[in-house]
């Protein structure tokens, strides 16, 4: 079920712009934003409730997927560029992106586990994104080794980039600083603990960890440092 990973001879670099970024994988990640605004528009118990009927479905297809051989390669024809290796025999991101958001919105008030899940659904995807573009440019310059393939980005999995967690750090405090409505300070910490989280969270469990601990690190903010 895995991509023909074949070397294609006589290219040094045979990688294109479009094969070193995850574009589909990080367009599921921005949408994630209409959970945010979820979180903000709805009130209680329903906002919980909502999140937690849409975890489940999402878990079902996913258990689906493990269990059913057809079902998966079906999957895996159709969105080639969304599954990564380390998830064919496990959840995968979406999954645990859902839990995350469900968890956040139970734990936390609507402000905290908002900006929670925009801090996943922009900073994760600007680490992304900025990340893979740069060792894309690097490659190109021959300041990083390029193993000669045309497997997708989302396949082969490289480790983090400091750029790329310097973006994630940006788009974390940027969105933290839209759902305060001000207050610098505050969304400086959330964006430091989000791009921390990014950073040496393994694998997709990243999804679960940064909007948990960005929330958490902004209810603590409100708590104690007000």
């Amino acid at each position: 079920m895995a991509l023909n990973n074949k070397e294609l001879p006589n290219s040094a670099s045979t990688r294109t712009w479009r094969d070193s970024v995850e574009w589909g994988r990080k367009a599921i990640h921005v949408s994630s934003t209409a959970l945010a605004v979820w979180v903000l528009s709805v009130p209680d118990p329903w906002t919980t409730a909502g999140l937690a009927a849409a975890t489940l479905f999402v878990m079902a297809v996913d258990l689906a997927r493990l269990r059913m051989k057809r079902w998966a390669l079906w999957f895996y024809r159709k969105f080639p560029f969304i599954f990564r290796r380390d998830e064919r025999h496990d959840l995968s991101g979406a999954s645990v992106m859902m839990i995350g958001a469900t968890l956040a919105s139970f734990l936390f008030p609507p402000a905290p586990a908002a900006a929670g899940i925009l801090c996943l659904a922009w900073g994760d995807s600007a680490a992304a994104v900025v990340g893979q573009a740069v060792s894309f440019r690097r490659r190109q310059l021959g300041l990083e080794r390029d193993d000669g393939t045309r497997a997708p980005v989302v396949i082969r999995r490289r480790g983090k980039t400091w750029v790329g967690t310097f973006a994630c750090f940006a788009a974390s405090t940027l969105m933290t600083a839209l759902v305060l409505r001000g207050e610098p300070a505050f969304a400086l910490a959330t964006g430091v603990v989000a791009a921390a989280m990014e950073r040496w969270t393994p694998g997709r469990w990243d999804n679960l960890t940064i909007p948990l601990a960005s929330a958490a690190a902004i209810q603590f903010c409100h708590t104690w440092l007000r």
